[in-house]
């Protein structure tokens, strides 16, 4: 659909090349989304295929299997430590910890019935992540220990985590000491257990990590001069941080807005995958071994910035009030003098961000006159646990709320014309445009993609991994009807839609039809959830633009 996905090596003075051969994509669905799909030691490197399968990377190029390809188990979270390839196995009845032997053999070292993340081996105690089955990693995670593999399997026991406490991205560091994340105290912070005690390393009133949608996350690394460096993400923007023996911080690449969690180093370099709002993803590096701080240095490119659109005002960062509490949000508008039309984009997840990076879907709009506003909605991560569980059983409440609010505040700035404020959004974010569209509001009307439609249905069709999500977001809003909508809507699903059906959007489609209520809607055959594909894609940007203009076309 969009391509494959490759395993990349660079060198110091060498171009990027590709480890994995050309017909093999890297990347299963372990937990729905997949992660941790490559490891590396210094004579083998193992990925996760598509099949969910572990293989081990040939010299002369090929592959081999370095498990039975005939299991029902996907695999994920590879770990290689010594001698060593960790991973984690799931099926729909729970999650293992397994170790794979040179010829293919698996030897399990854990099992539960919930799930299982992030094994981390050092010596021989087995650090790892597990949480029950009706919780999201983000929500209640507990650190685990087994202190003397190979001699000990089966449960371990706990060092941190609790019902109230989130532990993510564990990690052994120098000198043998085990590093973690945790928001016991509201923020996803850095702690240490130094063998002892837990202790904190870096403590602010700010969000060091994202929510665990996939494996393999690492927000964190160690240099080898002492320094610890770290993502200091607010919701929107995300830098670099790195901090010496004596907890002085610094904040080196200050040219990057916004930070994948793929952090690691290698000496004193520091590599990242950063990006603003001129530029593209892209492998960056820092040398902290130099004075005065420097710049993230592009890999493999002599520059990375995107010059057209240079001209554009950049976006800003705002803020409107949802009653005493302040709902931020990221502005992109045209270069323009008069007012422009403006689409609010709910973002999907819903537990997701508002990163301040190039988004070639905000530029379509943007360079076609549109205003765009981005809004991190209560239940966005980046803003602390309580902002992050804000959402929960309020669904389809509060996040309409917040995108009216910020739509509100805009016409009131005189910005944006009354006559054209929409709102779009994908997935979760699609199900929010169509509450929206269901209440007496700012909005002209609203864009839902592969949107989900009823919740209780779709908590039913989601993988295990996400049905809790679905269960502790419900509310009173529940399904939405055709019956209560105010305002025109379209709707866009990919007919191969595996997370959000395409016979929900079809059915709601023909109950807007019998209705009588104005919509257009676009099926993309053969297309799934996410629209990856170039040619889906624009044809779902043309689509909406066309939405959009047709509606302004007409007399208020």
């Amino acid at each position: 659909m969009g391509g494959a996905r490759r395993l990349m090596r660079a060198g110091r003075n060498a171009p990027p090349r590709a480890q994995t051969p050309p017909g093999m994509s890297v990347g299963g669905w372990l937990h729905a989304y997949g992660g941790g799909s490559f490891a590396i030691a210094a004579n083998a490197q193992w990925v996760v295929g598509e099949d969910n399968k572990v293989y081990r990377l040939r010299p002369d190029g090929g592959t081999e299997p370095a498990v039975a390809v005939a299991d029902d188990y996907l695999y994920g979270e590879l770990h290689h430590a010594g001698e060593t390839l960790l991973a984690v196995r799931g099926t729909d009845d729970g999650d293992q910890i397994v170790e794979i032997a040179q010829d293919g053999e698996v030897r399990v070292l854990v099992s539960s019935t919930g799930f299982l993340a992030a094994p981390q081996l050092h010596g021989g105690t087995l650090a790892y992540l597990e949480w029950d089955s009706d919780r999201m990693p983000w929500d209640s995670t507990r650190l685990m220990l087994i202190d003397s593999l190979p001699d000990q399997t089966g449960p371990g026991h706990l060092l941190a985590g609790s019902d109230r406490e989130a532990v993510v991205q564990p990690l052994w560091g120098p000198g043998g000491q085990l590093y973690f994340m945790s928001d016991r105290t509201g923020w996803w912070n850095l702690y240490r257990w130094t063998g002892e005690a837990v202790e904190p390393v870096a403590p602010m009133d700010a969000d060091c990590a994202p929510a665990p949608w996939e494996g393999g996350y690492r927000s964190y690394a160690f240099t080898d001069s002492g320094q610890i460096v770290l993502t200091v993400h607010d919701g929107i923007r995300t830098e670099l941080v790195a901090m010496d023996r004596d907890g002085l911080l610094t904040r080196p690449a200050t040219n990057v807005t916004s930070v994948k969690p793929y952090v690691a180093t290698l000496g004193d370099h520091v590599f990242l995958i950063g990006s603003t709002p001129t530029s593209r993803p892209s492998v960056r590096t820092v040398d902290l071994g130099r004075p005065g701080g420097q710049p993230a240095v592009s890999i493999g490119s002599s520059t990375n910035d995107i010059s057209v659109l240079s001209t554009t005002p950049p976006p800003a960062i705002r803020t409107a009030r949802s009653g005493r509490l302040p709902i931020r949000y990221l502005l992109h508008q045209p270069d323009r003098g008069q007012p422009a039309p403006l689409i609010v984009r709910a973002h999907p997840g819903p537990t997701d961000d508002v990163p301040l990076r190039l988004d070639w879907t905000v530029q379509f709009f943007v360079s076609r006159g549109f205003a765009v506003a981005e809004v991190a909605y209560r239940g966005s991560t980046g803003q602390g646990r309580a902002f992050r569980q804000s959402l929960h059983g309020h669904w389809g409440e509060y996040d309409v709320e917040d995108c009216a609010t910020v739509a509100r505040h805009l016409l009131e700035s005189g910005k944006v014309l009354r006559e054209a404020v929409f709102i779009s959004g994908a997935s979760a974010g699609g199900y929010t445009a169509l509450q929206a569209a269901c209440r007496q509001g700012p909005f002209t009307a609203a864009t839902a993609t592969s949107a989900i439609i009823d919740p209780a249905r779709w908590e039913k069709a989601v993988p295990r991994f996400q049905r809790p999500h679905a269960a502790i977001l419900a509310g009173r809003a529940g399904e939405v009807r055709a019956e209560a909508m105010h305002i025109p809507v379209l709707l866009i699903h990919g007919t191969a839609d595996e997370i959000a059906a395409a016979e929900d959007a079809r059915r709601f489609s023909d109950d807007l039809a019998a209705l009588g209520h104005a919509h257009e809607t676009l099926f993309l055959e053969g297309v799934g959830h996410y629209l990856s594909a170039p040619a889906a894609l624009e044809r779902a940007l043309e689509a909406e633009l066309d939405f959009y203009e047709g509606l302004m076309r007409r007399e208020p």
